[in-house]
């Protein structure tokens, strides 16, 4: 395993076609891709192969615990441009409420800042995942806009909060 960053209990690497089946199954869980930005949707295993083999040289990350050995889930850069990028991350249910999430966020924010030189992380988030929201809000994210008419994963309705995180001068 090739790590490209770590935080204290998570390291961070390439996703690997050998982690297919394990991102399948949790991209295709309804407590996950309830949450996620992309059209709901079952992913094949296949699917996953082609999309792993596509973001090769992107900024997308698996997360292992450093502990077991194990996937966390994923988390990555989105928009990159001039001095900003959108930051994204899913956790898998046996990682959810463990603060991973919050260290993950923590660490990608100073990935972005030191390495990619970034002065503004940006984020959108359902307003009903309250636990995220909250999250964001203790990091330092601040509400930029919302957009109203948008359904979660699962179609419950609710609204886009779009999330700014700017860097400390």
């Amino acid at each position: 395993m090739e790590v490209i960053m770590e935080s204290n209990r998570i390291y961070y690497c390439r996703p690997k076609v050998e982690y297919a089946e394990f991102y399948t199954e949790n991209i295709n869980n309804p407590e996950i891709y309830r949450w996620l930005r992309s059209d709901p949707k079952i992913y094949t295993v296949q699917e996953e192969i082609e999309w792993i083999q596509s973001i090769q040289n992107d900024p997308v990350y698996t997360m292992i615990d450093k502990e077991t050995g194990n996937i966390i889930g994923n988390c990555g850069f989105n928009s990159v441009t001039g001095d900003s990028c959108e930051i994204g991350i899913w956790i898998s249910i046996p990682y959810q409420n463990n603060h991973f999430g919050r260290e993950a966020i923590e660490r990608m924010i100073t990935y972005a800042i030191h390495d990619m030189k970034k002065r503004e992380i940006t984020l959108t988030v359902f307003a009903n995942n309250e636990r995220a929201v909250h999250c964001y809000q203790n990091i330092g994210f601040h509400e930029t806009y919302r957009v109203s008419g948008i359904h979660d994963g699962i179609g419950n309705p609710t609204e886009d909060i779009h999330m700014i995180y700017k860097k400390k001068i």
